[in-house]
């Protein structure tokens, strides 16, 4: 294209000029007075009598006046028409839809912002979570596709947090709510008291990474990073010292043929309650990253159910980056129209199963026990296994009520399942499982949803590195069916606080078992996000039977504080 033309007799064509100057800056353009880009660009003294830098049709009735305008722009010097074109192609740039929005519009009056907002009960707290999980959404997928990001999003979250530290006792993260149920002998009040530290600094360490992922600064990544260790348990130090122990590992293996991973306790600390789980915007950045840059086929495995405030309620990862494995991999999401789960459960169980959840459904009406529909995950109807909680994070149910509603719990499936044929009772500090049994009768586990998923892709785990994390015993089996599979490349992450030694033991030993010594402990989730922030930042390089890296010049700037940076 020489020459565009956007001659319309009444306002309108606007986008199809400014189209035309952005896909080719060096034409040359003729607009009637009544397209509506000429308006802009004349108010914006882009039509000056000494330089236009455009051609302009007065009245489109004159034909010798159109003519004269057409052989003008025809015949203007190329250098000229050039120089008028980048005029042109810089304030189209300067002044999109985002340059609009920001001048005339106050992100605060966007109905699309979290307002500060009385938090007093169930509802308004699971409310303001889940708004916030639409907003932290829209910010991983912004930072992922490059788009600038909205003024209203942290607009949204700095409310958000404002309201959750108003609604909470004084100098304390502790926050009682009305739970909407009758009084009973464990909850006099009619309330429920959550310990909501891990949801205020989640909403902290997103402003924060809002204001990093926005800097102009080169080593802004690194920042970020540097900016989570005070989250650490111990101390920033030894923040640091794990997340170089990780990245080492990471750059030892370069790039994972398949990446496994938990998730609650693994990747995102554990919250008061499910519904509050809400995966925050700066981890489903870096997973999403991760996933694109150091990994090829990516899964996370968890225990919580699909949908109905399952995984799928909580996550903000857009789809394509991970498979979701649920119900401990049992039923499986790629995508809408790609889903598929576990066929060998026979309908009578499940039928059997479903009259369990009833049962213990029913026995929640009793005011007595109301109190665990609401603490921790509550009541969940998995697909293969229901779960219950009897405790919460912060241990205010008193034992002999959980005592109770356990003894309660035994009885219905009991009574469904007198012979013990179909069902096995799992019982942790947090929550009581009830699985259905294999037809081998045992208990289908992480493993076996990790087998289902690769048979499912007809993939190979002899062939390529493996990743591995994880935090409960719950994981165990994910790790087990790995090292079985390719045991000498197989790398794991646990995370696993230095109380846990009986953990760390079994992890250890199994790893050992297999001759595997690619393992790694860290002690919060923050460590692991970290490290996987700091591994993608490097230049790769890969291609089918050899993968090959170099690292970024500044992967241990603002991190390691002045640590070795010898590569290996």
């Amino acid at each position: 294209m020489d020459v565009g033309v956007v001659t319309p007799k009444k306002d309108g064509m606007n986008l199809v000029a400014k189209e035309m100057m952005l896909c080719n800056s060096a034409a040359g353009l003729i607009l009637s007075t009544g397209a509506g880009s000429e308006m802009q660009f004349s108010m914006a003294g882009l039509h000056s009598e000494q330089d236009p830098n455009y051609h302009r049709v007065d009245d489109l009735f004159d034909v010798e006046a159109f003519a004269e305008v057409f052989h003008k722009a025809l015949t203007e010097i190329r250098e000229q028409r050039e120089r008028h074109g980048k005029v042109l192609n810089d304030f189209i740039m300067a002044n999109d839809i985002e340059r609009w929005s920001q001048t005339f519009l106050d992100p605060s009056w966007s109905h699309l912002v979290i307002r500060q907002t009385d938090v007093t009960t169930l509802d308004d707290f699971f409310n303001i979570m889940l708004r916030t999980r639409d907003v932290r959404k829209a910010i991983v997928e912004r930072v992922l596709k490059g788009i600038p990001i909205r003024q209203h999003f942290a607009i949204s979250l700095q409310n958000a947090k404002e309201s959750l530290e108003l609604a909470c006792k004084p100098d304390c993260f502790k926050i009682e709510l009305q739970s909407g149920v009758d009084a009973t002998v464990a909850n006099k009040n009619n309330t429920v008291e959550f310990y909501i530290k891990n949801e205020i600094e989640e909403l902290e360490k997103d402003l924060k990474f809002l204001e990093f992922i926005q800097s102009e600064d080169v080593f802004n990544i690194e920042q970020f990073i540097s900016s989570l260790q005070i989250y650490h348990p111990d101390s920033e130090e030894r923040f640091r010292n794990e997340v170089a122990a990780v990245v080492d590992m990471f750059f030892d293996a370069d790039h994972f043929n398949y990446f496994f991973t938990d998730r609650d306790g693994t990747l995102k600390s554990y919250s008061c309650a499910y519904p509050a789980s809400i995966q925050p915007a700066y981890s489903g950045v870096i997973q999403a990253q991760f996933a694109r840059r150091c990994a090829q086929t990516c899964a996370i495995v968890t225990t919580a159910p699909l949908m109905q405030v399952g995984i799928l309620d909580v996550n903000t990862i857009p789809e394509g980056y991970y498979y979701i494995g649920a119900s401990v991999g049992r039923e499986w999401y790629v995508d809408p129209d790609n889903k598929f789960k576990d066929q060998s459960i026979p309908e009578h169980d499940l039928q059997q199963l479903n009259l369990v959840f009833d049962s213990i459904a029913y026995l929640l009406e009793d005011s007595e026990f109301k109190i665990f529909n609401l603490i921790g995950s509550g009541l969940q109807k998995h697909f293969g296994h229901v779960t219950i909680a009897h405790q919460d994070s912060s241990n205010t149910i008193p034992t002999e009520l959980k005592k109770k509603i356990d003894d309660k719990i035994h009885a219905i499936v009991e009574d469904i399942d007198p012979n013990n044929q179909l069902f096995e009772i799992i019982i942790d500090d947090r929550d009581i499982k009830i699985f259905v049994k294999t037809e081998f009768g045992g208990i289908f586990d992480k493993g076996n949803g990790i087998e289902l998923l690769i048979n499912h892709l007809k993939c190979d785990l002899t062939e390529g590195t493996i990743l591995v994390c994880g935090d409960s015993i719950t994981d165990i089996p994910m790790l087990e069916y790995c090292l079985i599979k390719n045991p000498k490349n197989v790398y794991t992450v646990w995370v696993v606080n230095g109380q846990n030694i009986q953990l760390r033991n079994q992890v250890h030993d199994l790893c050992k078992k297999y001759g595997n010594e690619h393992l790694v402990f860290v002690s919060c989730p923050e460590v692991l996000l970290g490290s996987m922030a700091q591994a993608t930042i490097r230049e790769i390089s890969i291609c089918r039977g050899a993968v090959t890296h170099h690292r970024h010049s500044s992967s241990t700037t603002q991190l390691e504080e002045g640590a070795s940076t010898d590569d290996r």
